[in-house]
Parts: structure tokens; sequence; C-alpha cells
């Protein structure tokens, strides 16, 4: 992997600099929902990358602007805000990789790869708003040779090239959460900790606009998951969520174009899939091999030792106060 340390240095003699794959009016989005613009980006980006530079625990870190800008987007340019979301969601896959081993934080797993061939979650293209649309079918998944970590790691997977897009972390998500076929076996494979800590992904740490949620047909046992997972979520993410009884109500709320003909729609799922897997994933795959590189030194707080208080050491919570004293959202 030493090809990909240099797209980790935390500390690089020179920066890459931004060149936008936005047209006019996404620029002109960005501007007047996300406080961006040339004004604030170069500034931002700086203070975000002074701010790795000079953490204690950082060790390898990407510092290219479509990375930083997931997180100064989807904070709406609030630069110790994103520095925060930047640290916890690195915290996060370190303490994965302590606890479960580096097979649970690599989505380029053979395991993982795999479940992209079952169409489990599939983007199906962008809508009239030019949103990215992802449909999520749980009950495609095999519950005796899936676990939960497995559903999350193919999740991480389709986010995570959703983010390497521009106009995606500008224009945001809609998510199609498909129930139909769910078993109780299916929740069988959800803990509570698996619960809460998709939960406070879905909050912050995928740094992910998402716009809207839509659950079709959900059963009556999925409700148990489901009432332990919505008062997790802020009041603006809960208010995203929309429940349907039927395909036929959700062909109202999207553009029939997006949906595979298996619901009624105009496309193949089977193609959507073999267009993503082929197109969006692959011309991104770069980026997961370098985040394999990525490090964070936790300083013996995983496992139950003595550790970080909310995310961040006393050192680090000193850093982001610093940096709140300069930039206002």
């Amino acid at each position: 992997m030493q090809q990909y340390e240099a797209e980790t240095c935390k500390c690089p003699d020179e920066y890459t600099p931004y060149r936008t794959t936005l047209d006019e009016d996404d620029l002109r989005l960005a501007r007047d929902e996300l406080h961006e613009d040339d004004d604030t980006r170069d500034p931002s980006l700086a203070q975000m990358r002074e701010f790795i530079a000079k953490h204690p625990r950082i060790v390898r870190c990407r510092t290219d602007p479509v990375f930083l800008l997931r997180f100064l987007r989807f904070t709406k340019f609030n630069v110790p805000r994103a520095c925060d979301i930047l640290v916890r969601a690195m915290t996060q896959l370190m303490r994965r990789r302590a606890t479960y081993g580096a097979e649970a934080a690599d989505l380029l797993h053979p395991d993982v790869q795999r479940l992209l061939e079952v169409a489990a979650i599939v983007p199906l293209g962008y809508d009239s708003q030019r949103r990215m649309v992802v449909l999520c079918r749980a009950a495609a998944l095999d519950p005796r040779t899936t676990t939960s970590m497995l559903h999350m790691q193919l999740g991480g997977l389709i986010l995570g090239t959703c983010q390497e897009y521009e106009l995606i972390q500008v224009r945001g998500l809609v998510v199609l959460m498909d129930f139909s076929g769910l078993s109780m076996a299916h929740c069988a494979m959800w803990s509570l900790s698996d619960v809460k800590l998709t939960a406070e992904y879905v909050n912050e740490l995928i740094a992910m606009r998402v716009k809207e949620v839509h659950m079709i047909q959900v059963p009556r046992f999925a409700w148990l998951l489901l009432d332990l997972f919505l008062p997790l979520l802020s009041p603006k993410m809960k208010e995203r969520f929309k429940f349907h009884r039927t395909f036929d109500e959700l062909r109202g709320s999207l553009d029939p174009a997006l949906l595979p003909t298996i619901y009624g729609g105009q496309q193949s799922l089977e193609k959507a899939n073999e267009n993503f897997r082929t197109g969006m994933f692959e011309r991104q795959r770069k980026w997961f091999e370098v985040e394999r590189q990525l490090h964070m030194d936790l300083g013996g707080g995983t496992n139950g030792v003595r550790g970080p208080r909310n995310g961040f050491h006393e050192e680090e919570l000193a850093m982001v106060g610093s940096f709140r004293k300069l930039t206002v959202d």
C-alpha cells in the first residue's frame, strides 16, 4: 500500500488545489444553502488542514479538497463542527479496527464486494432536483450468511462512493427503504448497540445531506427496531422520514423513470446495480484503498480502558475550542 501513503500524509509539502466539478446552478445552491463561495472555501480548507496537521493523535489522514469538503458542506462551513465530525468519524473507525479487527473496517473486503452483487443497496440515479436516489432492500440479504456488521459495511461502501462526488455532497441523497419480504431473522441480526451506532452515523458521522427517507411496507415486527432507532435521531432528521403502505403511494413521491421495473417503474434494477459497480464505484475505488491507510492514535482508549471524553482527549477539546474562535456558523 506504499503507493497510497502520499495521499494520507497529514502535512504534505503541497496540498491538492481545489478544482470544481460543479456547474453554475450547483455553485449557486452551495452558496445559498451551504454558505460556500470562493471567499469561504479556501480559508475553510486551510483551517481544516491546519487542524489535521497539528492534531496530536491524527497520524494519517486525507487532506484533498473533496474529502474535506464533505465535512464542510455537511456542516454549512462551520469549521469547528466539521473538525469535530472528522475526528469522531476517525475515532469510530479506529475503534472498529481495535474491537473487531481490520476486516470490520475494510469496505473492499471480499465479503462486502460479494454483497454488491445482490443489489441490496443500489444508487438509482439523479432525480429532477439532481439528488441521488438510493434504494435499500434489506430482504435481499440472506440472514443466515450476513451479519449486521457486513450490512453496515455495505452501506458504508455505497455512501462512501457517493461522498466522492461533489454533486451529491451539495444536492444530497433521497433514500428508499423497501421492507417487503423482511423476516424476523433479518431483524434478529441487529443488536441494540448496532441500532445506536447506526443512528449516530445517520445523524452526523456519514457527513451526508440526507434530504428524504421513504420507508415502504414496514412489517409490524420491524417496528420493534424502529421504535428504538427513531428516538435516537435528531429532530431534523426524523422530519425527513416518510412512511408508505404501498408502492403506489411511493410513486407519487418519486420520478417513475428512476424506480426499478419490479416496483412499476421504468429501469432495470440489475442494470442500475451494474452501472454503479462498473461506473461510480470503480471510478472511486482508489479512495477506499487510500482510506485503509488512515490512522489515529487512540492512546489505549478502546475496549473499555481509560478513553477520550465524548470522543476527544483533553488536548483535542482545547484545539476544537480554539477553532471555534475563528469561525462563526
